[in-house]
């Protein structure tokens, strides 16, 4: 009996082992593909443990952007002035609506948590269906488990998952509509346009509403569709109807986002003309001439390939290259090379927008060098990963196939090739953990921008430590100030420029108003910190008098927070 009882649990436990080895190698069914479940779940959990790391250590907020995102949320539901309208323009909404439900629990948002929790359930989205897409490409196991190794043992796509940046939901919704489109262009089932909205076009709409690489992808969905539909059907009409079918729902959420800049700015082209717009951001850096990659194809792509060769590593882009030639030979136009085709479609937008200067990344191989937005480079992993997944499953095909070898000899081989794929990964794995801000640009801006907002990190914290009640004034659009987060303090008792009338008052009459004050005091022509002008601080300086209703309790060279002399 004893020895009945110690075997089963560990028999169980091998059986569960060989169900989900079986489940991770077995063909997509015509509704699912085996081993989602368990991949969702891995990815999940790793995620988990990434922001164990990265958010009680502060790296989770070290991006100013980050600390942006999250306040943006929460000012949604709690501030001078709640509502949508505080979306604005200067970001697409669909992170910050996600975000909401989280950030409206204080210890979630103060710390991190919201985004790190959103981060991880979208690693394991990401990593799920980049799985599904590779099966039904007809990628095996050994293909799919190299693309979630090669992805899961990045450092760059840990550490961006655990952040509120908006790359972890684009790539979310991205993946989830090529997952879609792929089931549909290759399950024995065809789908009906119905079934095309449900599974393609709502995640295509949700990453048009994350980042604008989801406008790239509704375009290139399109004409995918309607290419395999004629292909299918030689028919016009079918064609048209699949089309729509896709498109439809992308071009609501379109005429959604005009009509909310239309409805709350008076101008449905805001986001894009806007004094907040990139357009006026990268206006004004064309004009300092600070974007040289500007009509020079030529540095474009060194500039944004090297910043994919750090995010991505050495070995993904030779193994994705390998995967493209294999892809030209297998497949050339058919539907399965269409599909992975399609997946390089945030690649193409990425180097298009740089070299018509409506995006703007900086790295060592830069004019100037110096460490900006090269997480940008992170929306063309699907492709590499994809591409990377196929080489392996062709060399192993081929190991399999030398008929003239024995059974022995074949296993011997394709136990090397694992060995050394997985000793190759541990390499470079060590390579960027031995030196994570030098070798990895993603890295390299977190920890510039943390440098770069040290004192009013640092001013920050002082004020959560000595905050004990009253309004506050602060310009959190300013540089440098993106940091209400880290205050620990109810947002509707700070007055911000988002607050409208409320902040304008309190420019005015700030005594009347705010019983504290953090300002930045940096000069101009000197700052530490790029973007606009602090205007309370500009305010205290127009009207000197009412600097002497206050006293200065704390400065650091670029900071000062300010205390209302109370009588």
């Amino acid at each position: 009996m004893s020895a009945s009882t110690g075997t089963a649990p560990k028999q169980s436990i091998v059986s569960r082992l060989q169900r989900a080895w079986r489940l991770l190698g077995a063909p997509p069914e015509v509704r699912k593909v085996p081993g989602s479940v368990l991949v969702a779940l891995a990815a999940g959990l790793l995620g988990l443990a990434a922001s164990a790391v990265t958010v009680p250590s502060g790296w989770a907020m070290a991006y100013s952007d980050a600390q942006s995102h999250l306040t943006i949320a929460r000012r949604v539901i709690d501030s001078m002035a709640p509502g949508f309208e505080q979306l604005g323009t200067v970001w697409l909404p669909v992170p910050h609506l996600l975000l909401i439900p989280l950030v409206a629990i204080d210890p979630l948002f103060h710390t991190g948590w919201a985004a790190a929790l959103l981060g991880s359930a979208a690693l394991s989205g990401t990593a799920a269906g980049l799985y599904r897409i590779a099966a039904r490409l007809g990628i095996g196991r050994a293909g799919r488990l190299a693309m979630l190794v090669l992805l899961l043992a990045n450092p760059s796509v840990l550490y961006l998952y655990t952040t509120a940046l908006t790359e972890p939901v684009l790539l979310l919704f991205l993946v989830a509509a090529l997952s879609g489109l792929s089931r549909w262009a290759l399950a024995p089932r065809r789908m009906s346009a119905g079934e095309l909205a449900v599974f393609a076009g709502i995640p295509t709409a949700a990453a048009m509403l994350s980042r604008y690489e989801g406008w790239m992808l509704a375009l290139t969905g399109t004409i995918f569709v309607c290419v395999v539909t004629l292909r299918r059907t030689r028919s016009l009409q079918q064609m048209i109807i699949m089309a729509a079918g896709y498109a439809w729902i992308p071009a609501l959420a379109v005429c959604w986002w005009l009509a909310y800049n239309w409805g709350i700015y008076g101008d449905p082209l805001e986001f894009m003309f806007g004094p907040y717009s990139a357009s006026a951001q990268q206006s004004s850096i064309s004009s300092s001439g600070l974007l040289p990659t500007k009509g020079n194809l030529g540095l474009t792509l060194l500039t944004f390939h090297s910043s994919v060769l750090g995010t991505a590593g050495v070995l993904l882009l030779v193994l994705a290259g390998a995967g493209l030639l294999v892809a030209a030979y297998r497949w050339r136009l058919q539907t399965p090379g269409l599909v992975l085709w399609l997946t390089s479609s945030a690649y193409v937008f990425a180097v298009v927008s740089m070299y018509l200067g409506q995006t703007a990344i900086n790295n060592a191989h830069s004019l100037p060098s110096t460490w900006w937005n090269n997480r940008f480079a992170m929306t063309a992993m699907p492709f590499f990963l994809l591409a990377a997944a196929l080489a392996v499953d062709a060399a192993g095909q081929w190991l399999t196939r030398k008929d003239n070898w024995r059974l022995q000899t074949r296993q011997v081989l394709r136990a090397g090739a694992a060995a050394g794929l997985g000793a190759a990964v541990l390499l470079q794995l060590g390579w960027w953990i031995a030196g994570p801000v030098d070798r990895a640009p993603v890295l390299a801006e977190a920890a510039m921008s943390a440098g770069s907002t040290r004192y009013s990190t640092e001013a920050a914290q002082w004020l959560a430590q000595n905050y004990d009640g009253g309004g506050l004034l602060l310009d959190e659009s300013a540089r440098g100030n993106a940091i209400v987060p880290l205050l620990g303090i109810d947002i509707s008792q700070i007055f911000l420029r988002a607050s409208g009338d409320n902040f304008t008052q309190a420019l005015d009459n700030p005594a009347a108003h705010a019983r504290w004050v953090l300002l930045n005091v940096e000069k101009d022509g000197a700052p530490v910190n790029s973007g606009p002008v602090d205007l309370v601080d500009q305010a205290f300086i127009a009207r000197p008098s009412a600097r002497a209703s206050y006293r200065t309790v704390y400065t650091s060279p670029t900071h000062a927070v300010l205390q209302r002399i109370d009588r």
